[in-house]
């Protein structure tokens, strides 16, 4: 028998039982870096005499499990009875007999404690912290690591309120993905003859259902300042007024989210929350408390569309999700999609427009990393027995978002297509679908509308349609220009002045030069720099695309450079490339044969699980 359910990436059979609302409670211990503590599950009976119920774990230690009645544990049995190198155990709990009738409900709970292989929680010692006084920790789900913290049906799928009490010691704050409920204090002896420790229990409420990836814990030295009437942004006091300043637009951002998406802001509260910037990922858009990596803090706002991209999660992807994690794309595409409808109501059409074609610039060059893994590139995948984490690239969001614009010409234009749009979220209000129900929706709407579904979502690499015709803007043209006169003309001509205050176009420049796949001599290299200062850019978008070009041209006096971005940026998309043509080059003697291990063991403790698995993998391989 399988043990997998429905979720290729999950042992849950929550068809016959799911779980309806969780309870946390949790303490937080910086001295063995482990969470332990309990969960109450409530779960519901969807097929009569279901006898089991199967939970997800990973890195987990299971204590003890009971039924709870009438404020009574009893003891219920359980098993391990089986195991996967990507998906972890399967928990498999004897459901009592009375229970299995037919839409009954009953509450268990398990206690637990994390451990060092709990892959989604990542710790900080306080030198490793601005302040470099007290230690932080947060948590990191997306996709399948909850279940590294506590047992959980860890599918998209299954939905639940949830709420959490979670104990830390103070001065310490703890940030969760919900309402703040309230706080208690208690003092505690931790080491014998010593004085009383104070710790402070934080309680948050979540009332929507959620799938588990967006269950959120931050807990560290954490101030707040106030960037909106909805809206606080959380960080070490170190870097509290410079992300005010970087984020004071929240707000326009969420109106505009409103208006687009034709339901109000369901979640009371739009918090941002600032994290080392080892946190894999640009931001993660947890239900009330967006995770930002503060190497998006760039002084002049030229990355806070990552804000915009996470408030648009909060209709798609967190109100409307992704049943697996093969249909990531109906998350991250639409997100993306009607992000760039966000900055266009902000900042006019032709910005969105040229966002559309910066877009599609960046999809090429994915197109071309993943020479080697092209089924990657689809936007349907088949990612059973595989990491989603693996697959992750920027596919889903820009193939995503090319389909949805390919939409848009072919019903006639942005109105007819946000008109489906709030049709659609209504429709899947709080739901999670496939792609399938996707398309039969939209095709329901738009009957007469034809649409290559087949070649969409099963197709490897671009796709064949051509958008560039259809951007209406001028600037991605110009910046074309003056990549050709670098890259035919050796910048004849080409000033300071060609790139200066305009980030975003500095982006496209360098992805056009990437994407043209020509070398550049060191003279070239040379002078790129002598004119615009790339390597100097506080931008850590243009610095990573500079890197790139320099890697790829051999241009060695970048290493230096190279070395101290890998020590400070931890965000998947900057580092598994740059590994990536660090590997090349040590296996084509450009650059020492153990150079890319020598960086990676003097940050490995500095990374995410997520990208050690990834970069350990990457050179164990060697290609």
């Amino acid at each position: 028998m399988n043990p997998l359910g429905p979720d290729s990436h999950s042992y849950a059979n929550f068809p016959d039982v799911s779980i309806q609302h969780l309870s946390l409670n949790y303490t937080v211990d910086f001295n063995r870096k482990i969470l332990h503590g309990f969960t109450d599950y409530t779960a519901k009976i969807h097929v009569a005499n279901t006898d089991k119920i199967t939970l997800d774990f990973r890195g987990v230690a299971i204590e003890q499990v009971f039924i709870l009645e009438n404020n009574k544990e009893t003891k219920l049995s359980f098993t391990v009875p089986t195991e996967h190198p990507v998906l972890g155990h399967c928990l498999q709990i004897t459901i009592p007999k009375d229970k299995q009738v037919l839409d009954s409900q009953f509450v268990f709970r398990v206690y637990s404690s994390s451990t060092e292989a709990s892959g989604g929680i990542q710790w900080f010692e306080p030198c490793q912290t601005l302040g470099k006084k007290y230690p932080f920790m947060y948590s990191q789900f997306e996709a399948i690591l909850a279940r590294t913290m506590f047992p959980c049906q860890d599918t998209p799928a299954v939905k639940a309120p949830y709420e959490i009490k979670v104990t830390v010691p103070a001065p310490l704050v703890a940030a969760c993905s919900g309402s703040l409920a309230g706080k208690t204090e208690q003092e505690h002896i931790v080491f014998p003859n010593e004085h009383p420790t104070k710790f402070i229990t934080y309680h948050f409420v979540q009332k929507i259902p959620i799938p588990s990836y967006l269950i959120a814990i931050a807990v560290g030295a954490l101030e707040r300042g106030q960037i909106g009437p909805r809206s606080y942004v959380w960080c070490e006091k170190e870097i509290l007024e410079a992300a005010k300043n970087e984020y004071s637009d929240t707000e326009k951002f969420l109106q505009a989210g409103e208006k687009i998406c034709g339901i109000p802001y369901s979640w009371g509260t739009y918090d941002l929350l600032m994290l080392p910037g080892a946190f894999p990922y640009g931001g993660m858009e947890n239900p009330n408390l967006t995770f930002l990596n503060s190497c998006l803090i760039s002084g002049d706002k030229s990355l806070v569309d990552v804000v915009a991209h996470e408030i648009t999660h909060s209709w798609a992807g967190n109100l409307i999700t992704n049943s697996n994690w093969n249909d990531f794309f109906l998350n991250e595409g639409f997100t993306m999609y009607i992000e760039r409808l966000i900055l266009g109501e902000c900042s006019g059409e032709e910005h969105r427009h040229f966002c559309l074609a910066s877009g599609y610039a960046l999809l090429q060059k994915t197109c071309a990393e993943l020479k080697d893994e092209v089924d990657f590139t689809r936007l349907h995948q088949n990612l059973a027995g595989i990491d989603p984490d693996e697959a992750f690239s920027r596919i889903p969001y820009e193939k995503g978002c090319l389909l949805l614009f390919h939409l848009e010409v072919l019903v006639g234009g942005k109105a007819k297509m946000i008109e489906w749009l709030q049709s659609y979220f209504k429709h899947f209000y709080q739901k999670s679908l496939d792609y399938k129900q996707m398309m039969d929706h939209f095709t329901s709407h738009f009957p007469n509308v034809k649409v290559d579904w087949h070649s969409w979502m099963n197709g490897i690499g671009l796709p064949t349609w051509d958008p560039i015709p259809h951007f209406k803007e001028h600037v991605s043209q110009k910046v074309q220009k003056l990549a050709d006169v670098w890259l035919k003309e050796n910048g004849k001509g080409a000033t300071s002045k060609d790139l200066e205050g305009n980030a975003e176009e500095a982006m496209l420049f360098l992805d056009d030069i990437i994407n043209s796949g020509q070398k550049l001599s060191s003279e070239t290299i040379e002078k790129l720099e002598e004119t615009y200062k790339l390597t100097g850019s506080n931008n850590v978008e243009i610095l990573f695309r500079w890197l790139l070009i320099c890697l790829e041209n051999h241009h060695l006096k970048i290493m230096p450079t190279v070395e101290n971005f890998l020590s400070k940026n931890g965000r998947g998309v900057y580092v598994k490339p740059m590994y990536k043509k660090l590997v090349e080059l040590s296996n084509k003697n450009v650059i020492a044969k153990e150079k890319a291990a020598e960086i990676y063991d003097m940050n490995k403790s500095f990374y995410h699980f997520v990208i050690k698995s990834f970069v350990e993998g990457l050179l164990k391989s060697k290609v």
